[in-house]
C-alpha cells in the first residue's frame, strides 16, 4: 500500500464529507431538524460533541481508503471505478442507516429519505475522489 496516497485520499475524502454534511444538515436541512427539535439533543449539547463526530469521520476515511486499495480492480479509469465503489458503500451504509433511524427515531419518513441520499451523495464523491488519486495505483498482493 503506498502509505501517502492512503494519508492523503483519506484526509480529502474526510474533509469533503465533512463539508458536504455540514452543507447537508445545516443549511438544507435546517428547516426540518427547527420543525423537529423535540427528538432531538439540544444545539448545546450536539456543539460539544460534534468533534467526536469529526474523529469519526476522519477515522472513517482512513478506512475507507483502505478497503477500496484492498478491493482496487484497475479497471477502466480512477474514477469510473471509485464511484462503483462509492455507491456500492453507499448502498451498504446508507440503506440500514436510513431504515434504522426512522425505525428508531420518530422522525418523518421524508427526513429519513433524505438522509439516504446524503449517504449515497457522500459515498459516490467520497469513492470518486479515492478512484482519483488512487488512478494508477496497482493493486498489492
Amino acid at each position: 500500500m503506498n502509505k501517502t496516497r492512503w494519508v492523503v485520499a483519506s484526509i480529502v475524502v474526510a474533509v469533503i464529507v465533512t463539508v458536504m454534511e455540514s452543507i447537508f444538515h445545516g443549511v438544507l436541512l435546517k428547516g426540518i431538524y427547527e420543525a423537529t427539535a423535540a427528538i432531538w439533543r439540544p444545539y448545546a449539547e450536539m456543539s460539544k460533541l460534534t468533534p467526536y463526530g469529526w474523529i469519526s469521520t476522519l477515522i472513517t476515511s482512513f478506512i475507507l481508503v483502505y478497503i477500496y486499495h484492498k478491493g482496487y480492480e484497475g479497471k477502466g479509469s480512477g474514477f469510473a471505478e471509485g464511484l462503483r465503489f462509492g455507491f456500492i458503500i453507499g448502498l451498504f451504509t446508507a440503506i440500514p442507516m436510513a431504515v434504522w433511524s426512522y425505525i428508531i427515531i420518530p422522525m418523518p419518513f421524508t427526513l429519513a429519505s433524505y438522509w439516504f441520499g446524503i449517504g449515497m451523495a457522500d459515498m459516490i464523491v467520497a469513492g470518486a475522489l479515492i478512484g482519483l488519486i488512487y488512478k494508477k495505483a496497482a493493486p498489492s498482493a
